[in-house]
């Protein structure tokens, strides 16, 4: 599935470049999405353990996430309606036994999107290297926005997750995050 999935990527990937041009938002954009979908089969698939001391999320790094504005990517992916869309396929029902099961979804995406960053930062260094830095710019911006802070809200989300498990506190939401 990740070699034949992967093939069927780039294959449309390239396909999409070849029609509308390697350079521009277009193909950027599909290689993004196509990528996100292959590693998200990849991962259901595979269920890697995810427990690598990486996953854990240090005391610090909270207040950090959110002087880079996790919490206002989440309230704009709320406005765009994504985290709607999203929630069909989530197993959290707002109780405390459900936690275990949000605490491995944001380490899977968290995965997801470091994976297809890394990808994406290859397919961009190979751009700089031909001179096309249009679609070096194109690839990177949407890098970071669609890869980059979903990481930083994942994690920020896994701390409070964390902290709930481990019991200290009501880990509620922070005011910029609340729905109303």
């Amino acid at each position: 599935m990740a070699v034949g999935g992967g093939a069927g990527v780039a294959g449309v990937a390239w396909a999409t470049g070849a029609a509308l041009g390697f350079r521009g938002p277009a193909f950027a954009w599909v290689l993004h999405f196509l990528l996100m979908a292959w590693i998200s089969g990849v991962l259901d698939a595979a269920r890697p353990r995810l427990d690598g001391s990486w996953f854990r999320v240090r005391d610090r790094e909270p207040a950090v996430y959110r002087r880079l504005g996790a919490w206002w990517y989440l309230r704009l992916l709320r406005a765009i309606g994504w985290e709607r869309l999203m929630r069909g396929g989530r197993t959290f029902t707002g109780t405390r036994a459900s936690l275990a099961a949000l605490d491995r979804q944001t380490r899977t995406s968290e995965l997801g999107h470091l994976v297809v960053a890394v990808l994406v930062t290859a397919v961009s260094a190979v751009a700089a290297g031909a001179g096309a830095w249009d679609a070096v710019a194109w690839l990177s911006g949407l890098t970071v926005l669609l890869h980059g802070c979903p990481v930083l809200l994942q994690r920020a989300l896994r701390a409070r997750v964390q902290r709930l498990r481990a019991g200290d506190g009501p880990g509620a939401y922070p005011r910029e995050a609340r729905r109303g």
